[in-house]
C-alpha cells in the first residue's frame, strides 16, 4: 500500500494562543492578567497568526518541488505526443507508380500529417488472400472483406504454413511493395512494442535505482533497434511460375507477425500471373512462409492493406525570410527541399542583409531549404526555410519566447541565437539550476509551446538586438485524433512543392487517400496530477521478484512474448525433481502452441530468463522451464436417460474429458490444469454426470501410456500437466 504524506503540524491559532497562555506562569510568573484586553495576550494572538501561516506553508509542496521529486526518482512529466494513423493510397486507373517520400504532408480538419517513411504506391490492389495449413489451401478472402480475424498461418502453426497475397495489377520494376498488418490483441499493440524498446533501452543501465532507467522517462530508440522474435523466423517469397518461389529480402517491422507494423518487399515485379489454390481467378502471388521455430500463439490479424503507410500529426515549423535588394549569395544555392549550412545576418528592418550557402562549419545553421529566389538590385529575394524567429533579445533576465503552435513535437527542437553571422546553438535542459552564467541554456514550457532563459547567473542572456531563432516541428496534440476518413488529400504547400515537385499533379494521381482507422495518441502535456498517480502506479507495479507470485507475474509480462500459464515452485529443480533444492525457483512457463500440448521454445525460455535475471532477488536461482506432460485416457461404461442417441452422448462426454483435462483450459476451474496435481477418480465421475443425458457412471478407469489402466487416483510430479489421451467410453 502507497504511505499517504503526513501532517507535518496540525496545530491551529486557537491551539497556539492556548500554548501560549499556558506557558506564560513557567516563563512570566508576574504576568497575571491573561484576558484578551491585556496587550501582551494581543501581541501573543498576533505572533500565533503569523506561526499558522508558517504552519500552513510547512505542509504545501511546490509544483517545481513536485517536478524536482518526480526525476529524482527517474520519471517526469510526459511530454505532449503526436497522433498515428496509417493512410491508404489507390491510384487511378492507368497510373503508374507515385513515389512519395518521408516527411510529405497530408491534410485533414484535424491538422496536418506528414508521413513517418518513404512509400511507392503502386497500381495494385489485393485480389485475394490465403492460408495454407497442414499442406492445404484454403481462400479467406471473404473474411478479410467482411472484417473477420483471420489466423495468418493457421490455428495451429508449424514450419511450412503460409500466408498469400494475391495482387491485381504490376508492380513497378525496381520499386518496392509496402504492406500494413494490424493484429489482434494487446500484446500487438504500440504499448507492447514501446516496452519491448524500452528493455533494450535499459538493458544496458538496469540498476540505476530509478524507474526507467538512469534518469530516461522514455527511452525511445529507433525502430531499426527492434529485436528478432526468439524463435520464429519467418520468410518472404514471390511466385515467378506455377509451383515456383523465390525468396525476397523483405524489411519487416511486425517482429515475425507479433507486432502491427508495416512489411515492405523489394523486387517483386517478378511476379508471374498465375492461378493458385482456392482461387480460380489468376494473380500475382507472394507469400510468407513459416521457415523455421515456433510462434508463442497463433497470428491473428484484423486487418492488411497494401499501400499503406504510418502517418503523424507532425508538422515542421517554416518561414519565410525576405532577402534585401542588391544582397549576393555566396556559394551554391541547394535544391528544393535539402538540407544546407547557412551563414547569413539580419538588418535593423529583419531582412537578410549577407547570405552564404557553404559546408558543414562551426556558426553556420542547418536547416531544409524549402525554396530560395536570389535577390536583384532591383527586387528583393526570398528564402523559405524549414526553421522560424521566435523573437529577439534584450538582454534582460528570464527572456520567454512563444513558437507558433500548441506542442513542439517530441525532441524535435532546437533553439539558436544568431550573433552577428554566427548561430549559436542553444542547449535544451530540464532545469536551469545548474547552468553558469556563460552557458546558453534554455528551458522548454511543453504545455504552452514556449522556451525560457536564464537570469544571467544561472543561464546566459540572449544579448539585446540578437535574433532567436527555432527549429522545430508542432502539433495540435490531442486535437490531432482525426476521425476515420478524414485525412484525405496532399497539402499543396510550400513544404511538399519542395519534396514533390508539384503537388497539385501528383495529387491528380490518387483516386482515393483516406485513413481506414481513427488517428489515435494524440495528447498534451501530462498534467502534475496524472504523473503524481502514474508515478504511484509505477512504484506498485511488480518490478522485482520476489515472491513466487512476483515470478509468474513479470513472467507473464515479460517483453515480445505472450505466455499463458506460468507457475513457480521453491526449492525445486527440474533435473533433481525427487530432492529439495533450497535457493532454486523452478518457474513453469506455457505458452498458447502448440495446440493441445503446448511446449515453450528454447527462445521463449532464455526470453524469460533473462527479463528475470536482473529481477530476482540475490542469493536465489530461477530456472525457466517448459512442463511435463502426462497423457491420461479414460475407460468408462456410462448409463443414458431413456430415449437418449448413445453416440451423441458418448461424443459429448469424449468432449467433457478433453476440455477437463486440457493445460489451458481445464482443471476444476476451467483456468488451465494446476501443476502438479493429481487426477481424481471422483472429479473424472463428476465431469461425465456433468452432460446432458448421462444418468450415472457404472465404472470407470485411468490409462497411461505404458502403464495398466487403474481404478484409483492418478499421481503427478511437481512439473507435470495433464493432456487428453484416448477415451473409450461406452454408454448403456
Amino acid at each position: 500500500m502507497f504511505v499517504p504524506l503526513p501532517n507535518l503540524d496540525d496545530r491551529r491559532w486557537a491551539d497556539l494562543v492556548d500554548e501560549g497562555r499556558s506557558m506564560i506562569p513557567v516563563f512570566a510568573p508576574a504576568w497575571t492578567d491573561h484576558n484578551a484586553h491585556d496587550p501582551g495576550i494581543t501581541l501573543m494572538e498576533m505572533l500565533a497568526w503569523i506561526a499558522e501561516t508558517d504552519i500552513y506553508r510547512v505542509d504545501r509542496i511546490p509544483d517545481s518541488h513536485l517536478r524536482t521529486f518526480l526525476s529524482l526518482i527517474g520519471t517526469g512529466i510526459l511530454p505532449p505526443s503526436a497522433a498515428r494513423s496509417v493512410v491508404t493510397f489507390k491510384l487511378k486507373q492507368g497510373v503508374n507508380a507515385v513515389d512519395l517520400p518521408a516527411t510529405t504532408l497530408l491534410l485533414s480538419a484535424n491538422g496536418k500529417f506528414q508521413l513517418r517513411h518513404d512509400l511507392a504506391v503502386q497500381p495494385v490492389t489485393i485480389g485475394g488472400l490465403q492460408v495454407e495449413s497442414d499442406g492445404k489451401l484454403r481462400d479467406v478472402t471473404s473474411d478479410w472483406k467482411r472484417g473477420k480475424p483471420i489466423s495468418l498461418l493457421g490455428e495451429d502453426p508449424k514450419p511450412g504454413d503460409s500466408f498469400y497475397i494475391g495482387l491485381e495489377g504490376r508492380v513497378k520494376r525496381g520499386s518496392p511493395l509496402s504492406l500494413h498488418f494490424q493484429f489482434n490483441g494487446d500484446k500487438a499493440s504500440d504499448e507492447a512494442r514501446r516496452q519491448i524498446l524500452d528493455e533494450l533501452a535499459t538493458n544496458s543501465s538496469f540498476g540505476c535505482g530509478t524507474l526507467d532507467g538512469c534518469g530516461r522517462t522514455r527511452p525511445t530508440p529507433p525502430a531499426a533497434t527492434l529485436s528478432p522474435h526468439h524463435s520464429a523466423r519467418l520468410v518472404w517469397e514471390v511466385q515467378t511460375g506455377p509451383n515456383t518461389w523465390q525468396p525476397i529480402e523483405a524489411v519487416d517491422d511486425t517482429r515475425s507477425f507479433t507486432l502491427s507494423g508495416s512489411v515492405v518487399l523489394p523486387s517483386v515485379d517478378t511476379a508471374a500471373v498465375v492461378r493458385t489454390g482456392a482461387i480460380a481467378k489468376p494473380l500475382a502471388y507472394v507469400r510468407v512462409r513459416l521457415a523455421s521455430g515456433s510462434a508463442d500463439a497463433a497470428p491473428v490479424i484484423d486487418r492488411v492493406f497494401v499501400n499503406a503507410v504510418e502517418v503523424e500529426q507532425c508538422t515542421p515549423a517554416s518561414e519565410e525570410w525576405t532577402v534585401a535588394t542588391g544582397v549576393i549569395a555566396v556559394g551554391e544555392a541547394p535544391l528544393p527541399g535539402s538540407f544546407a549550412w547557412l551563414l547569413f545576418e539580419f538588418d535593423s528592418s529583419g531582412n537578410i542583409s549577407s547570405l552564404e550557402f557553404t559546408s558543414e562549419s562551426e556558426g553556420a545553421l542547418f536547416v531544409k531549404v524549402l525554396a530560395f529566389k536570389p535577390a536583384t538590385n532591383a527586387k528583393q529575394g526570398r528564402l523559405i526555410v524549414e526553421a522560424i524567429r521566435i523573437g529577439t533579445g534584450t538582454g534582460a533576465p528570464q527572456q520567454r519566447f512563444t513558437l507558433r503552435g500548441p506542442h513542439v513535437c517530441g525532441d524535435q527542437l532546437e533553439v539558436y541565437t544568431l550573433e552577428g553571422e554566427t548561430a549559436r546553438k542553444a542547449r535544451r535542459r530540464q532545469s536551469l539550476l545548474a547552468s553558469g552564467a556563460a552557458d546558453l541554456d534554455f528551458v522548454l514550457e511543453a504545455d504552452v509551446a514556449a522556451v525560457h532563459f536564464g537570469d544571467g547567473q544561472n543561464g546566459r542572456v540572449p544579448p539585446l538586438g540578437v535574433p532567436v531563432i527555432a527549429v522545430t516541428s508542432l502539433t495540435l496534440g490531442e486535437g490531432g485524433n482525426a476521425p476515420a476518413n478524414t485525412i484525405c488529400a496532399l497539402d499543396l504547400g510550400e513544404h511538399n512543392t519542395a519534396v514533390l515537385g508539384d503537388p497539385k499533379s501528383v495529387a491528380a494521381k490518387f483516386q482515393v487517400i483516406e485513413n481506414p482507422d481513427a488517428a489515435t495518441g494524440g495528447s498534451g502535456e501530462e498534467t502534475l496530477a496524472h504523473a503524481e498517480g502514474r508515478v504511484i502506479q509505477l512504484l506498485e507495479k511488480q518490478s522485482r521478484a520476489v515472491t513466487l507470485k512476483d515470478c509468474e507475474t513479470l513472467a507473464l509480462a515479460t517483453p515480445g512474448t505472450n505466455i499463458a500459464r506460468a507457475a513457480a515452485l521453491a526449492n525445486q529443480h527440474p533435473g533433481f525433481p525427487c530432492y529439495s533444492a533450497p535457493g532454486f525457483i523452478t518457474l513453469v512457463v506455457v505458452p498458447y502452441l502448440p495446440l493441445g500440448k503446448p511446449v515453450p521454445s528454447p527462445g521463449l525460455l532464455h526470453a524469460v530468463s533473462a527479463y528475470l535475471h536482473p529481477r530476482h532477488v540475490i542469493g536465489t536461482r530461477i530456472v525457466v522451464t517448459g512442463p511435463e506432460y502426462v497423457e491420461v485416457g479414460i475407460i468408462a461404461e456410462v448409463k443414458a436417460f431413456t430415449g437418449q442417441s448413445k453416440v451423441a452422448i458418448a461424443s459429448a462426454v469424449e468432449a467433457a474429458l478433453r476440455e477437463f483435462l486440457d493445460p489451458l483450459r481445464g482443471g476444476p476451474d476451467g483456468t488451465g490444469w494446476p501443476l502438479g496435481r493429481d487426477v481424481y477418480i471422483s472429479e473424472v465421475v463428476e465431469v461425465m454426470v456433468g452432460v446432458p443425458g448421462v444418468d450415472h457412471v457404472l465404472n470407470v478407469q485411468l490409462v497411461v501410456p505404458g502403464c495398466e489402466p487403474q481404478c484409483g487416483n492418478l499421481c503427478l510430479g511437481p512439473l507435470a500437466l495433464t493432456v487428453s489421451g484416448t477415451h473409450q467410453i461406452k454408454v448403456s
